[in-house]
């Protein structure tokens, strides 16, 4: 399954494309439509958007679940195999603290590194891509 994923993508996407309310609602939605699934993320991002999905409504974060379940999106898991290259990633930026979530996606980028990453998230993003070889970005703006 992880196979025919044909993008990575963040906690940010996840919650914006579930929730009506976000503020990333609009542009996950058209995210969505460029950029198909199955959508391919990590344990730490499923984990993430369930807990700030089930904030505003136990329905929108069960959505998670059934995407998992009908296949839509995978969850890859990295530990503990990839301990030491998620570790890499944190220890890599003195300057800024790097989350748990977005170094598990960098280890998966860097696994699947001709899938787009699709993500709210530029700020960090486009850093963490950097001296990384060509990878493509779908995010805002």
């Amino acid at each position: 399954m992880i196979s025919a994923a044909r993008a990575l993508v963040d906690t940010g996407f996840l919650v914006g494309l579930i929730s009506h309310d976000d503020a990333w609602h609009a542009w996950a939605a058209n995210a969505a439509r460029e950029v198909r699934g199955p959508w391919l993320t990590c344990e730490a991002c499923v984990t993430e958007a369930y807990y700030l999905l089930g904030k505003i409504s136990s329905r929108d974060a069960q959505k998670v679940l059934a995407m998992l379940d009908q296949g839509a999106l995978v969850s890859q898991h990295l530990l503990p195999d990839q301990l030491a290259n998620v570790q890499a990633e944190v220890a890599r930026y003195h300057d800024r603290l790097v989350d748990f979530a977005d170094a598990c996606l960098m280890v998966l980028s860097d696994m699947h590194p001709r899938l787009p990453l699709v993500t709210v998230d530029t700020r960090d993003f486009t850093v963490y891509l950097r001296g990384r070889g060509p990878r493509r970005l779908v995010a805002p703006g």
